[in-house]
């Protein structure tokens, strides 16, 4: 079988001309013996101005972007500064096809805004943090706990009820669905969300890419996710 292709989001950088590629990203996915596809828009103007203001898609756009997403055995979302309406398309793809999607950080908030009822296109319906832990620290590879429920598809991959994790963000997801939410932070936040309709299809709010080497749960996080790849490249015959 060949090695599967992850669809890699890039990612426009606040007050930069180019869009970036997330290097923990780009480094997990060759790791766990996958190619990285890097993901950019197909629409000739920058769709990420102001969301009331964003001009959307058109049907041959559409169809353009999703030759380039049918490429993809899979997908990964990092983290960022802001998303576009091409993120919340391959969430959309992704879930249609039953094709592994792992958000993290702003990717996991793009998963939780596509949860959500907000309807507007590319809208930043996220939160300040204004609670009892900092979760913006960036040098810390253990900032504070996350509790995971027993009845998610994140504690079928982690094993454990509680886990200690990295934290970088300062914003935060709104309350969504119940069916939705697989994780918290001890102050209520959420930290992990999933498609429990989905094969895999989850979110989580920290870093498991930078811990890959340190925390067993993160590699966990990682292999599983290659693994349902490569379970339905078999399936679909995707050779």
């Amino acid at each position: 079988m060949r090695k599967p292709r992850i669809g890699l989001m890039s990612r426009k950088l606040e007050g930069k001309e180019y869009f970036a590629i997330i290097e923990g990203a780009r480094e997990a996915i060759i790791r766990f013996g996958g190619i990285p596809i890097v993901l950019l828009s197909v629409q000739k103007e920058d769709a990420r101005v102001e969301p009331e203001k964003a001009k959307k898609y058109s049907k041959q756009e559409k169809e353009d972007l999703e030759q380039l997403l049918a490429l993809c055995d899979g997908f990964l979302l990092p983290g960022g500064d802001s998303w576009y309406e091409l993120d919340e398309l391959t969430i959309d793809y992704a879930r249609k096809k039953d094709l592994p999607l792992l958000g993290i950080c702003l990717g996991m908030q793009t998963l939780g805004k596509v949860f959500s009822k907000e309807k507007q296109i590319a809208k930043d319906n996220t939160i300040l943090n204004n609670t009892k832990i900092n979760h913006c620290q960036l040098d810390n590879d253990k900032v504070h706990k996350v509790q995971i429920k027993k009845e998610s598809k994140l504690f079928e991959i982690i094993g454990k009820r509680e886990i200690m994790v990295n934290s970088r963000h300062n914003y935060h997801i709104k309350e969504i669905e119940e069916k939705y939410i697989s994780a918290r932070s001890p102050d209520g936040l959420i930290e992990g969300i999933e498609d429990p309709n989905n094969t895999f299809c989850i979110g989580v709010q920290w870093h498991p890419e930078n811990l890959i080497e340190k925390d067993a749960f993160s590699k966990k996080l990682f292999k599983t996710f290659f693994e349902v790849v490569r379970r339905k490249m078999e399936q679909g015959k995707r050779v």
